[in-house]
């Protein structure tokens, strides 16, 4: 993960990195200036002036620490093993550079310590070459502190984030299923249903008209039963949309033409349930109540460079309908106008479940109709049938 990842954790929520970075510095100096005076008051011949090197040594850390922002910032993706082996390298290179920088900087205020002799290969003669890198353990174990530290608060606001996307998308999952459970049982749609049946008992087709209350309880059932917090495999989804179409069938008779194209291979993903639904429902109140014969409905599913790519298509007349007067982009927003039943809802939903990872557009026909096309990430279903 990069800078995706990046802006995905990032939220309003969460502490700015530099008044962070700031703070953890400051505070390292304040509980070092503290220790040296009042604890190990013995050892520190240079007392309040103490401060002024553990200072520079806390400017010299939060100037070497700062590019690991960066460079952390690459490791989102990493497996945990290679993540500890980034950090452990990481912060024994930082400490290494640190250690010796931060001990001249204490040994120039302590007994004025001569460090050009030092450079010029000229020490003093109670130095020790192994005392320039005896605090390693301790400059390594800081770095690591505060490596661990930056993912933990990350990883703390991101799992934030998770919580309040997930809690979006149930909240808009329930939404959607009332919206839709209000359409599918509402008076007119009852009525139409209810009324084809009636007259499909006195023309005297009874097996008919049976078959067509058989698949209005099965879609029901379906809308009733279907959790709406969890995604469905496409095959399921296009098996209530089949129920729903041949309802609709019935009542529009030879108006409407259906056809499918699925690829085999898409059939097994998961998508958000009642998702297509309701874009078909919007060709047929837009599109082919509209038209007295030759109404076509097209629905395609197909899987490309790890996205589940999915369009319908209507051939109803070039004019205002659902689809229109809407405004789409390229992270799949849509105009808060937007006419059509469910497709608001719908692209809710996608910006929940998928931030940054989904496209939502709608396409006029070069000669009639409208073309809904969504793409989501290939996700694949846990369960073995």
């Amino acid at each position: 993960m990069n800078d995706a990842a990046e802006k995905f954790i990032a939220n309003k929520d969460k502490p700015s990195f530099w008044l962070l970075h700031c703070l953890g510095w400051m505070t390292y100096v304040f509980i070092f200036t503290v220790d040296n005076v009042f604890f190990y008051r013995d050892f520190n011949k240079l007392g309040f002036e103490v401060f002024f090197p553990l200072v520079l040594s806390g400017i010299f850390a939060a100037l070497l620490t700062w590019p690991l922002r960066y460079i952390y910032r690459q490791c989102w993706g990493l497996a945990s093993g290679w993540l500890i082996a980034a950090i452990t390298l990481c912060s024994l290179i930082v400490s290494g550079i640190w250690t010796p920088v931060k001990n001249l900087a204490m040994w120039y205020f302590y007994e004025d310590f001569d460090v050009l002799s030092l450079i010029a290969g000229n020490p003093s003669e109670g130095f020790r070459w192994y005392m320039l890198f005896m605090s390693a353990s301790y400059a390594f174990f800081m770095i690591f502190v505060w490596s661990t530290l930056y993912f933990g608060i990350n990883y703390h606001f991101r799992l934030i984030n998770e919580k309040k996307l997930y809690i979006e998308a149930v909240r808009l999952s329930h939404i959607s299923q009332i919206k839709m459970l209000r359409y599918q049982i509402n008076p007119h749609f009852l009525f139409n249903t209810l009324n084809a049946v009636s007259t499909l008992v006195l023309r005297g087709s009874k097996d008919k008209a049976n078959g067509m209350l058989i698949r209005l309880s099965t879609f029901l059932r379906f809308s009733l039963d279907n959790d709406p917090e969890k995604k469905i495999r496409l095959y399921e989804e296009l098996k209530a949309l089949m129920l729903y179409l041949e309802i609709e069938k019935t009542r529009f008779d030879d108006r409407l033409s259906v056809k499918f194209e699925i690829e085999p291979e898409a059939e097994a993903l998961l998508v958000p349930s009642l998702l297509l639904q309701p874009l078909v429902e919007n060709s047929i109140k837009y599109a082919i109540a509209q038209m007295s014969s030759g109404g076509l409905i097209e629905v395609t599913a197909k899987c490309q460079d790890g996205y589940l790519k999915m369009e319908v298509t209507d051939n109803g007349p070039s004019q205002d309908n659902a689809f229109l007067d809407t405004s789409t982009s390229d992270k799949g927003q849509t105009a808060s106008g937007h006419k059509g039943v469910g497709v608001q809802n719908i692209v809710d939903r996608l910006n929940v479940l998928y931030p940054n990872k989904h496209s939502f557009n709608i396409v006029r026909g070069q000669i009639a109709g409208y073309r809904v096309q969504i793409s989501i990430p290939m996700e694949y279903s846990c369960t073995v049938n």
